[in-house]
């Protein structure tokens, strides 16, 4: 009789210990359970297997398994359909197999030599639990079918086979799930990359526009300097011309004062005149000449007198555009000042600007240099992304 239970899986995934076994296929399967336990069902792994009454014996068991070398094994079911007992092929055929085996056994009832304690689980059950179970067995059980049942009723057994095509089939899920995160990852660090390379491009350029503004602000501030200087040489010079205004006021005074003294004397000649010639009147003949003399004073007395009030009035009239030469001169002093204050508190306002754009220039600067470091780093991290992308495949 052959001795074979089942075609054991290829070397490489075939671990004799419990220990070692265990670790790798879990690793790798846990990280999936969430991602592939909707889509890994059981119903594509478990197969059909003989059934065995309470009655059956070791003989007809036998004979089940030599109808087909694929049963792996022989349940014993109750009538419910519900499993009581587990007799794998390599155990019924190393009982049968002795010297005195056909009689102690061949004859006996199955339910003697079945395994009353098998590992049942149930359809809906998580394919990673299946696997922990399986791989959680003693080693004297470690190669037993386990049952897979529905409402208690069997449906079928996996071997240790099916359990480890289901471990690859988690570990493939595992490797596709590690890919797309992989790839998505790799893509959200190129939008990263990407994103940085503007911020770094928009601070570079927002570096190059502070050092315009502040170009264009020193000379604003430069300009507001000589604009000052300006105001300040036209305040001196309005100062001279409101001193010469006073200057001219006060010599306006005094040819005032003089014009009147010269009307005055003009007065006194012109009664001197009129004196002379009633006393030439008097002379008769002999003061005639005299008379004619008088008259000619008289006459440049009245030219002077009429002279004189017109020098006066001119002089009271350049007196009066003088002292509104005066006053516009304070005026425009006083706006000059008021302008100049605005010239100053703007020269301020310039060189607040140009601290406060320098300082957004040293701002974008280290916000290039940093998106620069982190351009790199996300460079760094999207090779190492497209150097497992490319391991994995």
């Amino acid at each position: 009789m052959p001795m074979l239970l089942e075609v054991k899986p290829d070397q490489p995934h075939v671990v004799l210990h419990n220990e070692e076994l265990t670790t790798p296929i879990m690793e790798q399967t846990e990280v999936a359970l969430v991602a592939e336990e909707s889509v890994i069902h059981l119903h594509d792994y478990y197969r059909q297997v003989p059934v065995a009454g309470v009655h059956t014996t070791c003989g007809e068991a036998a004979t089940m398994m030599n109808q087909d070398q694929e049963h792996p094994c022989i349940v014993l079911c109750d009538e419910q359909m519900e499993p009581t007992g587990l007799l794998m092929r390599e155990t019924l055929y190393r009982m049968l197999n002795g010297r005195f085996a056909a009689d102690l056994f061949y004859r006996k009832p199955v339910i003697q030599v079945v395994n009353t304690s098998p590992v049942i689980a149930d359809i809906h059950m998580e394919a990673a639990t299946i696997i922990d179970i399986a791989l959680g067995r003693n080693e004297q059980h470690f190669y037993d079918c386990l049952l897979v049942t529905e409402q208690g009723r069997l449906l079928g057994v996996l071997t240790m086979r099916d359990v480890m095509s289901l471990s690859r089939r988690l570990q493939q899920a595992v490797t596709e799930e590690r890919i797309r995160t992989v790839t998505e990852s790799r893509q959200e660090i190129s939008r990263i990359n990407n994103a940085v390379t503007k911020l770094v491009n928009a601070a570079n350029q927002t570096v190059h526009e502070a050092r315009e503004i502040m170009a264009l602000s020193k000379q604003g501030e430069e300009s507001l300097k000589h604009v000052d200087a300006s105001y300040n040489r036209v305040h001196q010079h309005m100062e001279s011309q409101g001193q010469h205004a006073d200057h001219m006021l006060n010599s306006i005074e005094t040819g005032s004062g003089m014009a009147q003294s010269i009307r005055s004397l003009a007065d006194q000649s012109g009664l001197l005149a009129l004196n002379a010639s009633i006393e030439a009147a008097h002379a008769g003949e002999y003061g005639r000449g005299f008379q004619i003399v008088a008259g000619e004073i008289r006459a440049l007395a009245k030219q002077t007198r009429e002279v004189a009030g017109n020098m006066s009035s001119l002089l009271e009239n350049i007196g009066g555009l003088t002292l509104q030469t005066v006053e516009l001169v304070k005026a425009s002093g006083a706006e000059i000042d008021d302008s100049s204050v605005h010239v100053t508190a703007g020269g301020a306002t310039f060189r607040q600007l140009n601290s406060a754009v320098r300082d957004l220039s040293r701002i974008a600067e280290e916000i290039a240099m940093e998106g620069g470091k982190a351009g790199e780093v996300a460079e760094h991290i999207r090779t190492k992304l497209d150097e497992m992308v490319t391991n994995s495949e």
